[in-house]
């Protein structure tokens, strides 16, 4: 069974030029054909869209015309807040940009079973040094801070998205149930402590339920397969990894993806999406504990990025409670918590914010797990829709400037199926 891989995670990407700090900057971006360029309102800046080694090599040809242009120093440094970088670096051997802290058990479970996104986001001509809790970012070369500071919001993003997913549980396991577990479920992490015999798994929920339904199953039930055919992966519930039984195969009107009843019915349970394609069947609903508020006023200050507009702020609270039998440790406590984020008063902030009521009603905002951050587990913690919970700092920081964050956003929900 083949691990199932994320998709590219950080395709194209911006590079914002303030137009009054060059000449003819326009002569500069066409040489890149697969660079996509247009001004914004205020006509301030040009937003350059394109591949990471594009926009690269476009940031150091401007850089060079910057400088030769004017030799007095006076542009020397880019403006942090238009151009979201740091100046130049002196050295290949720069300081590196800030630090991601990293939770042990989930970076482990990445180096493990996503080590090739891992090879992506290092490849980008950047050195990523890790220790235990710290993953840092540092440039192999002069003027390379940029493709640091862009493989550092790879490395948040797709961090993010796997450690929301994550669950780890401890089971008793003989000998049999040992050897099923490497070969049928190679997307689950294992770890023994010497002088035991419990087996401690990482994994997403979906994954850990197909492995405990697995193996509460009877061994005196196995379910009977198709003697006329041989077994190939159209006859295999990709839930259970059985053969199908046609009077027990249920086989979904969109997709035309099939499988066992009984499991299909406990997947839609959890998350009404097929688990082969991700074609969505009904309103999702998440595991966001009940009880929370979410309340929003609009300031007259502006976002970087959105000077015309005053600024939209949302306060989430969620109380402490008990878990229920969709977290991860039901009848055990839980910590809730307290956020704020922030969107532009424009009419596209406006329809996200509508967009982000229906998923918080949905209960998709939140969910219980293990903070990212502190490592603490049994505590509330962002799902995987992002939000911008600071003013300032650009997208590493979770704040503005970010001029595609609206855009991002608007995705993420509408695979959720709200749009």
């Amino acid at each position: 069974m083949a691990i199932r891989r994320l998709p590219e995670i950080f395709g194209d990407v911006n590079l914002i030029v303030d137009t009054s700090m060059f000449g003819e900057p326009d002569k500069v971006i066409k040489e890149f054909q697969n660079a996509r360029v247009k001004r914004r309102s205020d006509e301030s800046c040009l937003v350059v869209t394109g591949p990471l080694k594009s926009i690269k090599d476009i940031f150091v040809k401007l850089s060079s015309m910057r400088r030769n242009q004017k030799p007095n120093g006076a542009h020397e440094e880019w403006s942090n807040q238009n151009h979201h970088t740091s100046p130049e670096p002196k050295s290949p051997r720069s300081t590196p940009v800030e630090p991601v802290e990293v939770d042990v058990s989930v970076f482990r479970y990445i180096k493990e079973k996503h080590a090739a996104e891992l090879d992506q986001i290092k490849r980008a001509g950047v050195d990523v040094q890790i220790d235990r809790k710290h993953v840092a970012f540092r440039p192999l070369k002069a003027g390379e801070r940029i493709a640091a500071q862009l493989a550092r919001e790879r490395f948040v993003t797709f961090y993010q998205k796997i450690a929301t997913a994550l669950q780890t549980k401890t089971y008793d396991l003989n000998a049999s149930q040992n050897q099923a577990l490497l070969t049928k479920f190679p997307e689950l992490l294992a770890r023994t402590e010497q002088g035991k015999h419990e087996v401690t798994l990482t994994g997403s929920y979906l994954d850990l339920e197909r492995f405990e339904q697995f193996i509460q199953r009877p061994k005196t039930s196995q379910k009977p397969t198709i003697q006329s055919k041989p077994k190939d992966k159209n006859e295999i519930c990709s839930i259970c990894l059985e053969s199908l039984v046609k009077l027990q195969v249920k086989t979904l009107e969109k997709c035309n993806h099939s499988f066992c009843n009984d499991c299909i019915k406990r997947a839609f349970a959890i998350k009404p999406v097929c688990p082969t394609c991700g074609v969505m069947y009904g309103a999702l609903k998440g595991t966001q504990p009940k009880g929370g508020v979410m309340k929003t006023t609009v300031k007259a200050s502006h976002l970087p990025g959105y000077e015309k507009y005053g600024t939209i702020v949302i306060n989430y609270y969620i109380p402490s409670g008990t878990q229920g039998d969709e977290h991860p440790n039901p009848g055990e406590p839980y910590k809730g918590s307290s956020r704020t984020a922030y969107l532009p008063d424009s009419s596209e902030g406006r329809r996200v914010l509508k967009l982000l009521t229906r998923a918080f009603d949905q209960r998709l905002t939140f969910t219980i797990g293990r903070s990212s951050t502190t490592g603490q587990s049994d505590v509330v913690t962002w799902n995987d829709i992002h939000h911008k919970t600071s003013c300032y700092g650009g997208p590493t920081s979770y704040g503005y400037p970010d001029p595609d964050y609206l855009k991002r956003v608007q995705e993420e929900l509408q695979v959720k199926g709200i749009y």
